[in-house]
């Protein structure tokens, strides 16, 4: 009944776990996985658009951005136009890429980098201008876009009231007149930002905006970092210009026209490479920027202790989705005794490792950790070898792969070996076990056992990491990484050989 309990609330840690990361998961979408239209149909005339694509066309964003607010991707190529009209909302028009001018009531040449406001029942249209055109986000603070409904659009080409011609001029404010910040204090941490230009500083904007809707320019560039951190409101980054990486638990590439929607609690931080930079916009659900009050953002930064946990809890959920050796049912005492099989090689090597790390330890502190987990490991090799009574197998890929944990032993630094083997093996064998124990045609000892006996090793030591200085982690993000790829290659290996 005890082995049983373990193994329960084992598979309910995996499953819990894995429901709170769906919940805080980061989600790109691009300008090209949105809808498109290029025209509209009224009153039986047909009038050219250029390119809209409505953001509220994706399932994911229509259900995650607030009714109210809508917004679309809008382009014209050079030579293309908008034809005049006008719609009793406002409007703004953020100018992202290119360049163009506006037709109708005010004539005026628009740039990347602008932000249009246009009034309501303000005449205007659009041209494309210069080599490619323009591109822009259009937003509207109503529940529906202007050209959502191609038989119903929420604007007119035809005659309007009399509005005063100064009360329905176009007014454009640069990127350049908005104020820079670069850095924002937490907890006496400087953290840097790169460059914001926060849109409510302008006092036009910041009447026009409702109180759940809060935009910024973001610049990074030429190596620069924005830290991991998490904040408890949904936001959006949307890459405006050049290309960058994401860069927290997990790290991919980044390019002009990706929307990446980060969930309230999800970690996430941004990075350029040393030729690299980009513009982005980065709005929020809420009447403040995060970081309009610099000595009071409302973000919390990860410390880089937090930062290397929750990028292997990433990596360990990952790896556990993606490797094809968790998906193979165990329908055969064949296949039960190869699975065994394999165990025995990692555990000898294992044995090997534990009385390494105990003989290299010079540090009483982690001394004790490598003690008190050496014991509790103890014998477990011979155990598994009783059980399987049969011949070891040979195999390069298997007895390399765990060859490299113990000859790396002798290269690294006690904190480097808590990475190596608690954060990265116990935490697989973790995951391993707790997957195949309700799988087998028959009870092993060992796999039962080790429910039971493993619960609490990856985590063993882990506080000792705290105090280590943040020029440190940068090797130990590079060990996390290295450990689990050999890691994947043993897992992926016993897969082949099933």
């Amino acid at each position: 009944m005890r082995k049983f309990s373990s193994l329960l609330i084992c598979l309910c840690k995996l499953i819990k776990r894995e429901k709170n990361m769906n919940q805080t998961a980061v989600h790109t979408i691009n300008r090209q996985d949105l809808a498109c239209m290029t025209e509209i149909t009224l009153e039986g005339e047909v009038t050219q658009l250029g390119e809209v694509r409505n953001f509220k066309s994706h399932p994911y964003l229509k259900t995650h951005i607030p009714e109210d607010i809508s917004i679309s991707w809008s382009a014209l190529r050079s030579g293309e136009s908008l034809k005049e009209h006008y719609h009793p909302c406002a409007s703004v028009l953020i100018i992202t890429e290119g360049q163009g001018r506006s037709t109708g009531d005010s004539q005026v040449d628009i740039k990347a980098g602008d932000v249009v406001y246009i009034p309501e029942w303000n005449l205007h249209g659009f041209i494309g201008k210069g080599e490619n055109g323009f591109k822009a986000l259009s937003i509207q603070f109503q529940e529906t876009a202007i050209f959502e409904s191609e038989e119903n659009p929420e604007t007119t080409y035809f005659d309007r009231e009399s509005v005063p011609l100064e009360e329905r001029q176009l007014q454009i404010i640069t990127r350049e007149e908005l104020p820079s910040i670069h850095e924002a204090i937490v907890g006496g941490v400087h953290h840097n930002l790169g460059t914001l230009k926060n849109f409510s500083s302008n006092t036009l904007l910041q009447e026009l905006f409702p109180s759940n809707f809060s935009c910024s320019w973001v610049k990074l560039e030429n190596g620069q970092s924005l830290a991991p951190h998490r904040h408890q409101e949904d936001s959006m980054i949307i890459l405006t210009e050049g290309k960058g990486c994401f860069a927290a638990d997990k790290e991919f590439p980044l390019k002009k026209g990706d929307i990446v929607f980060v969930p309230e609690g999800a970690n996430h931080g941004f990075k350029t490479e040393a030729n690299q930079s980009f513009w982005a916009l980065s709005v929020q659900f809420n009447p403040t920027g995060l970081y309009e009050n610099q000595e009071s953002p409302r973000v919390n930064f990860l410390s880089k202790f937090d930062q290397l946990i929750e990028r292997n809890n990433q990596i360990a959920q990952d790896f556990y989705n993606n490797n094809h050796t968790f998906k193979i049912s165990i329908d055969s005492l064949e296949k039960q005794n190869t699975l065994l099989d394999c165990l025995q090689v990692m555990s000898d090597h294992f044995q090997r490792l534990m009385y390494l790390r105990v003989g290299l330890c010079d540090s009483k502190a982690h001394g004790k950790v490598f003690m008190e987990h050496f014991l509790e490991e103890l014998g477990h090799n011979k155990s598994l070898a009783k059980e399987r009574k049969r011949e070891k197998i040979w195999d390069p890929i298997l007895e390399s792969s765990c060859a490299w944990f113990v000859q790396r032993n002798y290269l690294l630094d006690n904190s480097e070996r808590i990475i190596m083997v608690q954060m990265v093996l116990e935490k697989c064998a973790h995951l391993f076990y707790s997957h195949f124990a309700n799988t087998l045609q028959e009870k092993s000892e060992h796999i039962n056992s080790h429910m039971h006996a493993d619960e609490g090793h990856d985590e063993m030591g882990l506080d000792l990491l705290r105090d280590e200085p943040d020029y440190k982690y940068e090797r130990y993000f590079e060990l996390q990484k290295e450990s689990w790829s050999i890691m994947n290659l043993f897992i992926h290996r016993i897969g082949e050989l099933l």
